[in-house]
């Protein structure tokens, strides 16, 4: 089948690769070179790189207009596929062959651009992908097929979202070139807007397991982070010691070594383990390394 591919980060490249060994991938869109790194080297998108091994032509815009929909008709494309293009498709294109995208949730739950972020964070309520046909509105089209997953407890978002990926890739190879009918979206919706730094900060007066949940999700991007002595820290990886409350006078924030554990106090006395940290101008490192060099116990803030 002739497809047309529209992808940006690493998920949607590793998509590009499977369905280029069942499907005639005619045309790849995908975002402009980005500037990367603090030497801000212009670097082409995930999904360019993949293209450009494969060696499938590529169209490099922010969006869709006259010009790249010239490219799109030129194509010949029977069906398109989107998966984290980063954009919304126009009418005007959505008007010239059928447009379907993987999405990271079960819809109508967590439409917008963190669906699987929001699910961890709600531990799992919406979890799951849905592949629907692309409408005018955001991520309201008629659904195709959706699979139910479920997140693991101590998984974050990075290292679910390969095999979310490969699901829902798996749902377009059962469905391309078949006779479907996509059926409207029912029940109630709820949304999942762009995350950024700030949303990212940990709260340390939640309970301990939505403080794990929330570091969970926001790995890889925005990553969650917190202050140590007014210095920034960012915490990659927690690993969740259930609800429990340990203690009936907690000290939030505080931070102490329990056996071979570093251990982080929150909300009602609450505790989790760190795993992974990142000190400001440091690399990545865990958190027993990090905890060896201070005093018998520090408050993050």
């Amino acid at each position: 089948m002739k497809i047309i591919f529209a992808g940006t980060p690493e998920n949607a490249a590793l998509a590009l690769e499977i369905v280029s060994k069942t499907h005639e991938v005619v045309l790849v869109i995908t975002r402009p070179d980005s500037e990367i790194g603090r030497k801000r080297i212009l670097t082409p998108s995930p999904v360019a790189t993949k293209a450009m091994e494969l060696g499938l032509p590529i169209l490099k815009a922010n969006r869709i207009n006259e010009e790249e929909l010239v490219r799109i008709n030129a194509a010949e494309a029977e069906l398109a596929l989107v998966v984290a293009f980063g954009s919304l498709i126009p009418q005007a294109a959505l008007n010239a062959l059928p447009w379907w995208n993987i999405h990271f949730s079960l819809l109508p739950k967590w439409r917008g651009a963190s669906p699987l972020q929001q699910s961890i964070l709600s531990g799992g309520f919406g979890a799951g992908v849905t592949l629907f046909e692309l409408d005018a509105g955001m991520d309201t089209g008629p659904i195709i097929a959706s699979q139910e997953i479920s997140p693991g407890e101590n998984e974050t978002t990075a290292a679910a979202l390969e095999r979310f990926t490969i699901a829902g890739v798996n749902l377009f190879q059962q469905h391309a070139g078949k006779p479907v009918v996509p059926t409207p979206q029912t029940g109630d919706a709820t949304l999942a807007p762009k995350l950024n730094r700030s949303t990212a900060r940990m709260n340390l007066s939640d309970n301990a397991l939505s403080v794990h949940r929330a570091v969970m999700a926001f790995n890889p991007e925005p990553m969650a982070w917190c202050e140590l002595d007014g210095n920034p820290i960012r915490v990659l990886e927690t690993r969740s010691l259930g609800s429990s409350s340990w203690t009936e006078n907690p000290n939030k924030g505080r931070v102490f070594r329990s056996a071979e554990k570093i251990l982080l106090e929150c909300q009602d006395g609450s505790r989790l383990e760190l795993v992974t940290v990142q000190p400001a101008g440091k690399q990545a490192m865990a958190a027993s390394d990090w905890f060896r060099g201070l005093s018998d116990e520090v408050y993050l803030a």
